[in-house]
């Protein structure tokens, strides 16, 4: 194999404990801290994004993992996404399949990239490149593509030959993770219904009626699925404590004492959704 024969005997070691990693990732976080630790190594990147489907129809899942610190995905144009993901899917399928480097200017407007209201001296810096992959679900009969981002330049011959050898491993992790929430760009979801009913709707913007903003509702978002305020800091790339602070201001906005309460009462508000 010529990934692993171009590395050095530490590296052959590094690099098999890192695969071995796979078969204890349970959570979404455990998946961000696997890609951001040991994957980063081998294959440097910012932004892996992964989708899934019938690319043809447009029926695609995705899950975009571990946005850059002030950059925001939720604003990502939906129908532009998927338009582009199909595109790298048929490029994908003309090269008889193969991985390939392309630049990412045009994954950087769809995915909305832009700095948070709160970072407001933040440089966001553009991916430069994406690698693109992916294989084929025989058993599921669907595709899946993955699209790797990086800031930096990606060297064709090295870069393809790790994601060729990391991909069976990477897809591996994504399917053991369970989403933050079911994504589907165009269609019906991959995989059932969302479990999710508190909406994110007008993310940037504060509700009027009680000035819930949109990072408390994201923030609840994830408390509606069972996270604690370290697993909620680790994917928002906040202080277990900034998350803390964020509950007591909902739970005052509420009148509520607990995450519970919380949650029951954005369930019943216009916030939920079906």
């Amino acid at each position: 194999m010529s990934f692993l024969s171009n590395l050095s005997i530490a590296d052959r070691g590094r690099c098999f404990d890192v695969l071995a990693e796979v078969a204890h990732i349970r959570t979404h976080v455990d998946l961000v801290n696997w890609l951001r630790g040991g994957v980063q190594y081998f294959m440097p990147h910012d932004i892996v994004v992964a989708a899934w489907g019938d690319f043809q129809r447009g029926t695609i899942g995705h899950d975009i993992v571990f946005p850059l610190r002030g950059v925001r995905t939720a604003q990502a144009s939906m129908s532009a996404l998927v338009s582009r993901l199909q595109e790298l899917f048929a490029n994908w399928s003309a090269l008889n399949k193969q991985p390939y480097v392309t630049a990412a200017d045009r994954m950087n407007g769809v995915l909305g990239l832009s700095p948070q209201p709160e970072l407001l001296h933040s440089t966001i810096p553009a991916m430069r490149s994406a690698m693109v992959h992916g294989l084929r679900d025989l058993r599921g009969e669907q595709d899946c593509l993955y699209v790797v981002l990086s800031r930096e330049a990606i060297t064709e011959k090295t870069g393809t030959a790790a994601m060729t050898a990391l991909l069976p491993h990477i897809d591996m992790a994504m399917r053991q993770a369970a989403l933050p929430s079911k994504i589907i760009t165009q269609g019906t979801a991959c995989g059932g219904p969302a479990q999710i009913t508190i909406s994110r709707h007008g993310l940037d913007n504060p509700v009027p009626d009680n000035g819930m903003t949109g990072r408390e509702l994201e923030i609840m978002q994830w408390v509606e699925m069972g996270k604690t305020n370290q697993e909620i800091g680790t994917i928002l790339d906040i202080s277990a404590f900034t998350v803390k602070n964020h509950l007591q201001r909902i739970f005052k906005k509420l009148d509520v004492y607990n995450r519970a309460q919380a949650v029951s009462r954005l369930k019943n508000s216009h916030y939920a959704h079906g």
